[in-house]
């Protein structure tokens, strides 16, 4: 059987649960050789070791800080050594503040290192892989987005809702320079997924019923975005769900 993406690079932050590890199972069964990244190592590992036996391929998982430029040099230079030249980013690494409070009763400390994994990790990621990309004139960098919705409904996580805005900036900012390059840049919102994070969040534990999203129809975007089935939409914004039905 024939599969989309075999001999293709890619590299998926926050790989170890949640989002990014159902994008990263998608990538790899369409053939996909991965970079896998997290904070720590342990569920990189598991993951790595689950793809080959699934799908072969290579897999190169990492415990790396993304919002930090040697941690991010060191393992962008170790997968091109390994893997090959990457096609295809995919920013999905995020956190939250501990607490549901509002900007004046927060850390300010706290929220940066919010806006540093959110913002500058991708910042970092992009600018480390995007110039052999054009140097190709072929490549794919998405960045998982969010609207933020706990912090609009309740005035807090003001790290978080910044940071996620500013990456959608980011990706709009780049889109105009990318434009005849072959390279894509589009932002993916995945609605309220349930991870992790979500399930770290009183507005939403509490609330009766919360109408989850599925994190597989995130995957089956990016796998798409992957393909070039979004090539015309470099710089906007797919809805997952609303696009792939989930």
């Amino acid at each position: 059987m024939s599969r989309d993406l075999e001999g293709r690079i890619g590299v998926v932050t926050g790989a170890g649960r949640g989002i990014g590890r159902q994008i990263a199972r998608s990538l790899a069964a369409e053939g996909m050789s991965l970079l896998l990244l997290a904070r720590t190592g342990g569920q990189v590992r598991e993951l790595a070791e689950e793809l080959t036996s699934s799908y072969g391929g290579k897999m190169l998982p990492a415990a790396v800080d993304v919002s930090d430029p040697a941690a991010v040099e060191r393992v962008v230079l170790h997968a091109e050594q390994h893997l090959g030249t990457v096609d295809l980013l995919v920013n999905n690494a995020a956190i939250i503040e501990s607490q549901e409070l509002p900007f004046w009763d927060g850390d300010v400390e706290e929220m940066w290192r919010v806006v540093e994994t959110n913002l500058r990790g991708p910042m970092l990621m992009t600018r480390a892989l995007l110039p052999p990309m054009v140097q190709r004139g072929h490549g794919h960098v998405v960045n998982i987005t969010s609207r933020a919705r706990a912090a609009t409904r309740t005035g807090t996580y003001t790290g978080y809702a910044v940071s996620k805005r500013a990456l959608s900036v980011l990706t709009q900012s780049l889109a105009g320079p990318l434009a005849g390059t072959g390279v894509v840049v589009i932002d993916v919102l995945p609605g309220l997924v349930r991870t992790d994070l979500t399930e770290s969040m009183p507005v939403w534990t509490t609330r009766e019923n919360p109408q989850w999203d599925d994190a597989a129809a995130t995957a089956r975007v990016v796998t798409d975005i992957a393909r070039g089935r979004y090539d015309d939409r470099s710089g906007e914004v797919l809805e997952a769900p609303a696009i792939s039905g989930g």
